[in-house]
C-alpha cells in the first residue's frame, strides 16, 4: 500500500506510484518510459540584423524544435508567427517592427522548455532612414532647385526617390541631406530616402514635395453672387502657389494663397451674367474651363406660393414661383428656416416649418442677396388639424376596423388617409373623427386627417399597424448559462410594431430588425422557460418554438478512498484545476470542489510511452504537471486523502 504522506518526497516516490500504476494498465505490460527531450537550443540567426521597419523573414538554426508551435517563439519578447521546417531549423515569416538595438529571439517548447539566453540568439535592429521635413517643400516641374532633407539614420545612404525618379544625395551627417530636385510633372510626390542595408524611409506627410506647374482651376465656391460684388469665392486647383492675378471676366481683384490647391478671393462688381475666374503664376495662366464660370446675377424675386396658406405644426410642401433662385442656400418662413428639397432658376420646393398663427413673409437666399417683401410671398398659418391618439392602434390587413381618431382642427375634414389610401370619416365634432379602415399590406402606417386649412402633421400618435398577431416558429440559440447574457434571434412573422419580449416573467425591450426577425439579449434564469412576442395585435402563443433552456449538462463521479480509476465524461479539454474547485464556465451551481482531498491524478500518454502526472497546488514546480486537461475517453487515476470517500459534479459538453 502506497503512504500518501510520502506523495511530497519527490521523485523516488513518484517512481514508485508509477511503477504501481504501470502494473495496472490493462494489458498488463509493462513499458519503459524514454527520457525526457532537451530544451531547443538557438545557435544562429540567419540575417541577424534588420531594419527597425520590421516585415523580413529571419531563420533560426538550432535543435529540439520538433513540437515548437507556430507561435512558440519571442522577438524581444513581442510573439512572432513561425514556420517549423525541421528539428533544427525555424522561419519567422515576418520579423516584428522594433527600435534599434539588440534584442533576444527565443524559442518556446510546450512540453520541453525554453531556449537560453546566448549570444547566439541575439539580433540587432538597425534604423531605417526617417524624413521629418523638406526645405523647400516646393518646386518647378523642370526641376534643378536644390532641396534640404532633414531626418534620421541618413548615414550611408546611397539614393533619394522624388515620386519614382531616383537622385543621388549628398550626405551631410546622419540627420541631413541635400539633394538636387528632379524633372517631374505638376502634383505632390513622396520624397523618400533609400539606404543599401537599413531600408527606405516611411511615407509620411512630412516627405511631400509639391511640382509646380501652369496653374489649373478645378472648381469655385459658391459659383454665382451678386452683380455687386463683395462676396468671398474659393477657388480650388493645382499649381496656384504663387499666384500674382486673379481675374473675374478680365477684372483683377484681392486675393489670398491659403495653399497649392486653394485661393480665396473677392469677387469685384460686375454686370450680370457668366465669367471666367482666371489664376496667374510665374508659369502662366489658367486655361478657361466650364470649371471657372462664375455668374453673375440679381436678387431673387417671389411671385407666388402655392398653397399659400397651412397649419402651425408645418410640414406643408409649399412651392415658390419666382426668378433668380439658382444657388439658393435659405428659404426662411418669418424668419424661421424651412428645409429645401428641389431648386431650379424660377421654382423651390420647401417644407413649411411650425409657427404660430398668423400670417409670414417667405424670404429666398441666393449668393446675390435676399428677396425683397411683398405680398406676393405671404403665407399664412392655421390652427389645422392635428392629431393626438388613435384607438384602436391595429387591425387587420383586410380592413373594417372603425377607428376613432382624437385630436383638434377637425371641423370640415374632408377626408382621412391610411398611408396615403384616403377613406371618408364621420366627423363627430373638431376633436374626433371615425373612419374605417382600407385593406393594406402588413406594416406600420400615417393615419393623417385633412381639411380645408390643411393636413395633419406626422407624428408617432398617428401610427396604425397592419398585420396579424405574431407567431415563432423558431429561436436561436435555445439555450443558455443561467446568467443570461447571451444574444438570442427569435424567428417568425407578425413582430412589426412589437412592444416587448418576455423571457419566462421577464419582460424585455426587442430590436426588431423586421417583420419575421427580433434579437434579445436573455436575462439570468434557471429550466425551461417560453419566450413570447407582444404586439399591439397581441401576443404570439406558447408553442414548442419558443422554449428556452437555461443551464448545462453536468456529469457525476464517486472517488473512493485512495486510489480511483475514472474515464473522464465532463467536458472536453476542461481545465483540471478549474473542473477540482468547481469553478467551470459557464459557472453551474450544480459543480462542488474537491481539490482539497485529490492528491495526485495520473494518466497513461501512449503516443510518448509514459505515464504522465498532475498534481494540485504545485502548478509552479518545473516538471510537476505533465498535463494540464481533461479529455473525454481518457482513463484517469484519482488519489484523494478522504477515508469517506466523496462525490464529483463536473460540467459536460
Amino acid at each position: 500500500m502506497i503512504n500518501r504522506n510520502s506523495l511530497a518526497r519527490g521523485v523516488p516516490v513518484r517512481l514508485a506510484v508509477v511503477a504501481l500504476l504501470a502494473a495496472l494498465i490493462v494489458t498488463g505490460a509493462v513499458r519503459a518510459t524514454p527520457a525526457f527531450a532537451a530544451a531547443p537550443t538557438v545557435a544562429s540567426l540567419s540575417p541577424a540584423s534588420g531594419s527597425t521597419a520590421g516585415g523580413y523573414p529571419v531563420v533560426i538554426t538550432g535543435t529540439g524544435f520538433t513540437g515548437v508551435s507556430t507561435n512558440g517563439v519571442t522577438v524581444g519578447g513581442i510573439g512572432v508567427n513561425v514556420l517549423v521546417n525541421n528539428d533544427t531549423t525555424i522561419t519567422i515569416i515576418s520579423m516584428p517592427p522594433h527600435t534599434a538595438g539588440p534584442v533576444d529571439i527565443i524559442v518556446s517548447h510546450p512540453t520541453e522548455g525554453t531556449s537560453a539566453n546566448t549570444a547566439a540568439d541575439d539580433f540587432t535592429y538597425i534604423q531605417a532612414p526617417t524624413v521629418s521635413g523638406l526645405s523647400p517643400t516646393s518646386g518647378l516641374v523642370a526641376g534643378g532647385n536644390l532641396v534640404t532633407i532633414t531626418g534620421l539614420g541618413f548615414s550611408g545612404a546611397n539614393a533619394v526617390n522624388f515620386g519614382g525618379s531616383i537622385v543621388a544625395p549628398t550626405v551631410m551627417n546622419d540627420t541631413t541631406i541635400t539633394v538636387t530636385a528632379p524633372a517631374h510633372l505638376a502634383g505632390t510626390v513622396d520624397v523618400l530616402v533609400v539606404h543599401p542595408t537599413n531600408g527606405t524611409s516611411a511615407n509620411t506627410i512630412a516627405d511631400n514635395y509639391t511640382y509646380l506647374g501652369v496653374p489649373v482651376v478645378t472648381s469655385l465656391s459658391p459659383t454665382t453672387g451678386p452683380s455687386a460684388g463683395g462676396n468671398n469665392v474659393t477657388i480650388t486647383g493645382l499649381s496656384l502657389t504663387g499666384a500674382t492675378l486673379v481675374t473675374f471676366g478680365g477684372t483683377a481683384t484681392a486675393f489670398v494663397v491659403t495653399g497649392d490647391t486653394s485661393i480665396t478671393a473677392t469677387a469685384p462688381a460686375h454686370a450680370a451674367g457668366a465669367v471666367d475666374v482666371l489664376v496667374t503664376t510665374a508659369q502662366g495662366t489658367s486655361v478657361n474651363t466650364a470649371a471657372d464660370d462664375y455668374t453673375y446675377g440679381d436678387l431673387p424675386v417671389v411671385t407666388s406660393l402655392s398653397p399659400a396658406t397651412g397649419p402651425i405644426a408645418g410640414g406643408t410642401v409649399v412651392t415658390i414661383t419666382g426668378t433668380g433662385f439658382t444657388g439658393t442656400n435659405s428659404v426662411t418662413f418669418g424668419g424661421t428656416a424651412a428645409a429645401i428639397t428641389a431648386v431650379t432658376a424660377t421654382t423651390i420646393t420647401v417644407t413649411a416649418p411650425a409657427h404660430t398663427a398668423g400670417t409670414v413673409d417667405v424670404l429666398v437666399t441666393t449668393p446675390s442677396g435676399t428677396s425683397a417683401n411683398t405680398a406676393a410671398d405671404n403665407f399664412i398659418y392655421t390652427s389645422g388639424p392635428t392629431v393626438t391618439s388613435i384607438s384602436p392602434k391595429s387591425g387587420p390587413v383586410e380592413g373594417g376596423t372603425l377607428v376613432t381618431i382624437t385630436g383638434s382642427g377637425f371641423t370640415g375634414a374632408t377626408s382621412v388617409t391610411f398611408g396615403g389610401t384616403s377613406v371618408t370619416p364621420t366627423v363627430a365634432s373638431d376633436t374626433s373623427i371615425t373612419a374605417t379602415s382600407p385593406a393594406r399590406a402588413a406594416g406600420t402606417v400615417d393615419v393623417r386627417v385633412v381639411t380645408p386649412l390643411g393636413t395633419s402633421p406626422n407624428t408617432a400618435a398617428d401610427d396604425f399597424v397592419y398585420g396579424g398577431g405574431p407567431i415563432i416558429t423558431s429561436i436561436s440559440p435555445s439555450s443558455g448559462a443561467p446568467g443570461g447574457g447571451n444574444t438570442v434571434t427569435i424567428t417568425g412573422t407578425g413582430f412589426t410594431g412589437a412592444t416587448s419580449v418576455t423571457f419566462g416573467t421577464t419582460s424585455l425591450t426587442p430590436t426588431a430588425s423586421s417583420d419575421t426577425s427580433i434579437s434579445v439579449v436573455a436575462p439570468a434564469g434557471t429550466g425551461t422557460v417560453d419566450i413570447r412576442v407582444v404586439t399591439p395585435v397581441g401576443t404570439s402563443p406558447n408553442t414548442a418554438a419558443d422554449n428556452y433552456t437555461y443551464g448545462s449538462t453536468t456529469r457525476t463521479f464517486t472517488l473512493y478512498f485512495r486510489w480511483t480509476l475514472l474515464v473522464w465524461t465532463g467536458a472536453n479539454g476542461a481545465s483540471v484545476a478549474s473542473a477540482l474547485s468547481g469553478q467551470e464556465t459557464p459557472p453551474n451551481p450544480a459543480t462542488n470542489d474537491v481539490s482539497g482531498i485529490v492528491t495526485a491524478i495520473f494518466k497513461y500518454n501512449n503516443a510518448q510511452q509514459r505515464f504522465e502526472g498532475y498534481f494540485p497546488g504545485s502548478a509552479n514546480v518545473p516538471g510537476a504537471n505533465d498535463f494540464t486537461t481533461f479529455m473525454q475517453g481518457e482513463a484517469y487515476w484519482f488519489a484523494i486523502n478522504s477515508s469517506s470517500g466523496a462525490s464529483w459534479t463536473v460540467l459536460a459538453n
